[in-house]
């Protein structure tokens, strides 16, 4: 599913300088994965496909909920990433 969420970035997880850039703003996501182990054990987790921001906990996450393939291509281009 495709999703839009502001984020949030905790202290807890390590992100990378390009994580960082998009704090505090809404980001277009796909769904992951369970994290298995760690801090954020149980927790869904979600990813900005074509980038190198690498795995979000929902917990770093607010106001997600799901959006229309047009409203998430328009999102995740206005934060600077091909479709």
């Amino acid at each position: 599913m495709l999703f839009e969420a502001t984020f949030k970035p905790s202290k807890e997880m390590k992100y990378n300088e390009d994580a960082l850039k998009l704090a505090n703003t809404k980001i277009a996501l796909y769904q992951g994965w369970i994290v298995k182990e760690g801090p954020f054990k149980g927790q869904q987790c979600y990813y900005v496909p074509n980038s190198n921001v690498g795995w979000i906990p929902v917990s770093d996450l607010t106001e997600l909920r799901p959006i229309s393939t047009v409203q998430w291509q328009d999102l995740h281009k206005s934060c600077g990433f091909a479709v």
